[in-house]
């Protein structure tokens, strides 16, 4: 479900459905903690892990206390929210959202994206939540159709999403003349010049999944699609109907990393060894 500061963040559900629980894995040591699910409705769920320091650098701090924070979007066009903290081992809840005109505002594992205090997920709607201040909101994406969050290149959030078949577009959030919070165009990028040996007229593509309830399967996807963003890189991930790609957006550069798939969770981590100190055998 997510991937941040070292850890990875696992939906597991009993074969039968009568267990839910979320996994915080380090995937470097394969030390794992078990978080209670928070809800009874996980069929539009999403959810993030992150480190719970302040000001930590995230370069070793996988056995350090995290936050997860879950949101789940109601049949009842109603958003919740929760945020648990390994320390104190409790949820804490945050501010529901009301969406009457909205049928849907998260799918299962949507991705997520940190900038400062907030968190954002992907969605019909985003929806932002405030870790300080419990805070839960939403607002629009700038196109209605499949795309990722990402850091944009000024550092605020960012959305990148395929408007055609060549042509990936990449936009920021900004504050207009006014002071109201808007989307900008940023960049079009060519997916046939990034892309020159990829057929890019097939539509779509097919990949097993398992999803809870129906159980594994072949699916369809349309494609070209956005499949991934690496935080705190310029890395986003393009899938097209004869495999996956990593796009670096500063140098222009992409190279392909696996066969077709629905949605990337890319994974950094750094693990720093403890040395033992070295004897010369005269105590020192």
């Amino acid at each position: 479900m997510d991937c941040r500061h070292g850890r990875a963040l696992f939906a597991h559900i009993a074969n039968d459905e009568s267990t839910l629980d979320l996994i915080v894995l380090d995937p470097v040591t394969g030390h794992q903690r078990r978080v209670p699910w928070p809800h009874d409705d996980w069929t539009k769920c999403s959810a993030a892990v992150l480190c719970a320091a302040q000001g930590c650098d995230h370069h070793s701090c996988q056995d350090g206390h995290f936050l997860v924070a879950f949101v789940v979007t109601k049949k009842k066009k109603v958003s919740l929210g929760w945020l648990y903290s390994s320390e104190t081992r409790v949820w804490s809840n945050l501010t529901s959202v009301h969406h009457p005109n909205v049928k849907f505002t998260n799918d299962f594992g949507a991705s997520s994206v940190l900038l400062g205090d907030a968190l954002y997920f992907n969605g019909g709607r985003i929806m932002e939540c405030q870790l300080g201040t419990l805070r839960l909101s939403s607002f629009e994406k700038p196109i209605d159709r499949y795309g990722i969050l990402m850091t944009a290149e000024d550092g605020g959030l960012g959305f990148a999403a395929v408007v055609d078949v060549t042509n990936l577009t990449l936009w920021s959030r900004e504050a207009g003349p006014e002071g109201a919070m808007g989307w900008t165009p940023l960049r079009v990028i060519d997916l046939k010049m990034l892309l020159p040996d990829v057929d890019l007229s097939i539509r779509s593509f097919e990949t097993t999944e398992y999803i809870p309830t129906f159980g594994g399967a072949i699916y369809e996807f349309p494609c070209p699609r956005v499949s991934g963003f690496a935080e705190g890189t310029h890395v986003i991930f393009v899938t097209t109907s004869v495999g996956s790609y990593m796009v670096d957006l500063k140098t222009g550069r992409a190279s392909k990393v696996s066969d077709p798939g629905r949605q990337f969770f890319p994974f950094m981590s750094f693990y720093i060894p403890v040395m033992e100190a070295a004897s010369t055998g005269e105590g020192q």
